[in-house]
């Protein structure tokens, strides 16, 4: 798919091309062989005609103008022309052109489901591929919209485009045919045909800046529905709610307004196309017979195919406003592809193997915006040794663990492991050896089974594993008491368990991952003292045997951690065990004696 929306009509058929490829092309073929059967099968008309007019069962070439040769067809194979004949060849012109007809739609039907296939998949690989920096930058509400509604847009406007392209194919075909029978009448009808459009270009004009204004509106509405399910306890709470939707209603009405104002553009069209088309082909006839003495056959020929044509004219018309109208989906898709692909994270292909020996970072420095986060930052983590990160909110602490998980990338410095650079390595096969456990768990709408094992086949091994982690965590027990046991649903976001099981179910996710670096970022500060003594005991029996990072406001959840380090804004101010810290940090003693740990 190209990575830039080119507003213009080989732009458009550019975008779509990069997605289905050759497909594209055979609709194409299929289209304009559509197109001259038809006009073939109308062509066999003037025949009939003239069956009728003159009584007899014979036809001349005469009234056919430059068609004729569609008459003279039947000699060349040996075939008599009479009535019998011509029907014959015309119902097989027009069982072969409906073969051909079903067959462009099943095309057509195959290509829009390859092409919402590879819409899909793309947007899934630009958010895999999308850095978390460059994530920290994209507005979530226009993420959401792109990936719902803007996605059916998107598809009805490629439906639109294939349908636009297939009239305007027959529309050709027509008139290639209507020149050969009569190309004064057909030149003059072309004109009057090329007038009525760009009377009416301006109309699709304007339908195009609304559709691409209406998916504006649609990118601030998914943005405020977010905020509202996301902040809805406090909007409740406060009696702020009904503000906020005013908010949203505003939004509403003016996607009301513009959809209006589509439809009203919509209706000029419908409304007034077909007599401007008669008019134009009224005028036509009448300078062509009294001004410049054309036979009325061959024009009635002509005009047969025009009428048709002219019909398509108004399909490629009616096709082409709704793909404007559509266009928003396509512009809205492709901005944010921009957007997604200039932050996308470019990674070395060596993978990385296994941490065998430590984590060591050297004078490291990061910065938002220019302004320092990490100020010469030092420190070495043994492989599984516990350390932990304290200081006041803003110190740096998740900073300093997001630039470790390398979702930050450093500004200045080195970042070792095992002493070699990681940014050598393929980053993706660094973070498969991290399990991160957040203050709010990570908890899937499926049962237990999944939630631990993120889906992985219920194989003996796997399972066997997956009870060996549930022990370790306590959960045999509450498991055992589901319904389902570890096939029971646990709901959206875990609403059917407590926030300590939550969080054990977290932490056995991690730990059936089979990871080497535990991250614990403040994952107990949102439970009560007895839970989290119950979490910090799970947590205590795993020290030694992975590598734990433990951020924590608490001080009494780190007492055991090898080495504690104290940051300040953005700077180590001091490190050692707890008891050390005490002996040396006045700060840390203040910390402690607040807390009364």
């Amino acid at each position: 798919m190209a990575l830039n929306l080119k507003h213009s009509p080989f732009g458009y058929f550019r975008y779509f091309y990069d997605t289905l490829g050759n497909q594209l092309l055979f609709n194409i073929v299929l289209s304009v062989f559509l197109g001259l059967l038809d006009g073939l099968g109308l062509a066999l008309f003037i025949p009939l005609l003239q069956f009728v007019n003159d009584g007899s069962n014979a036809a001349s070439t005469n009234t056919m103008g430059g068609m004729s040769f569609v008459i003279h067809a039947f000699g060349w194979v040996g075939l008599p022309v009479n009535l019998f004949t011509v029907l014959a060849f015309m119902v097989l012109v027009f069982v072969v052109k409906g073969l051909v007809n079903y067959w462009l739609s099943m095309e057509q039907v195959d290509l829009r489901q390859r092409y919402m296939i590879a819409l899909r998949m793309k947007q899934i690989v630009d958010l895999d591929n999308l850095s978390y920096q460059g994530f920290l930058k994209l507005d979530a509400g226009r993420i959401q919209n792109a990936v719902t509604a803007e996605v059916g847009k998107n598809i009805q406007a490629m439906i639109q485009f294939l349908g636009t392209l297939k009239s305007i194919l027959v529309l050709i075909a027509y008139i290639v045919l209507a020149f050969i029978a009569n190309w004064q009448f057909a030149f003059f009808i072309i004109a009057g045909g090329a007038l009525s459009n760009f009377l009416y270009k301006q109309i699709t004009e304007s339908v195009k800046a609304t559709s691409i204004e209406i998916s504006k509106r649609g990118n601030l509405f998914s943005g405020f529905i977010i905020q509202a399910i996301q902040s809805f306890k406090y909007l409740k709470a406060t009696n702020y709610f009904l503000g906020f939707s005013g908010k949203l209603k505003d939004v509403i009405d003016e996607v009301v307004r513009l959809n209006r104002k589509i439809g009203r553009w919509q209706s000029v069209t419908a409304s007034t196309r077909e007599p401007v088309i008669i008019l134009i082909v009224a005028v036509v006839i009448i300078v062509q017979v009294n001004f410049m003495g054309s036979s009325l056959g061959s024009i009635l020929l002509s005009l047969l195919l025009f009428y048709r044509a002219l019909n398509g004219l108004v399909l490629v018309q009616m096709s082409w406003q709704g793909f404007m109208q559509n266009l928003g989906g396509l512009q809205t898709i492709a901005d944010l592809k921009v957007l997604m692909h200039e932050e996308r994270e470019v990674q070395p292909e060596t993978s990385f193997a296994k941490f065998e020996k430590s984590i060591e970072l050297r004078n490291l420095t990061f910065c938002y915006n220019s302004k320092p986060a990490l100020s010469n930052i030092n420190m070495v983590i043994p492989k599984n040794h516990t350390v932990a990160f304290i200081g006041e909110s803003g110190s740096g602490k998740s900073t300093l663990a997001n630039v470790i998980t390398t979702l930050l990338k450093t500004s200045d410095g080195e970042f070792l492991v095992d002493g070699k650079n990681i940014y050598d390595y393929n980053l993706d096969s660094f973070r498969g050896h991290i399990g991160y456990i957040s203050q709010e768990p990570v908890i899937f709408s499926d049962d237990v089974y999944n939630n631990v094992t993120f889906w992985a086949p219920r194989t003996p091994e796997n399972e066997e594993r997956f009870w060996s982690v549930i022990k370790k965590v306590s959960l045999v027990e509450f498991v055992d008491n589901l319904e389902d046991k570890e096939n029971t649903t646990l709901g959206d976001n875990g609403i059917l368990m407590s926030g300590g099981q939550k969080q054990r179910i977290s932490i056995a996710r991690e730990l059936f991952k089979q990871v080497d670096i535990l991250i614990l970022d403040e994952a107990t500060s949102a439970l009560d003292s007895q839970t989290e003594r119950f979490i910090q005991d799970s947590i205590d029996e795993l020290q030694g045997e992975y590598t734990m990072i433990v951020i924590a406001h608490r001080l009494s959840t780190i007492k055991n951690a090898d080495t504690i380090y104290l940051l300040d804004k953005g700077q180590l101010l001091a490190s050692g065990n707890y008891n050390e810290l005490l002996g040396i940090s006045e700060r840390f003693q203040k910390m402690v004696s607040l807390q009364h740990v």
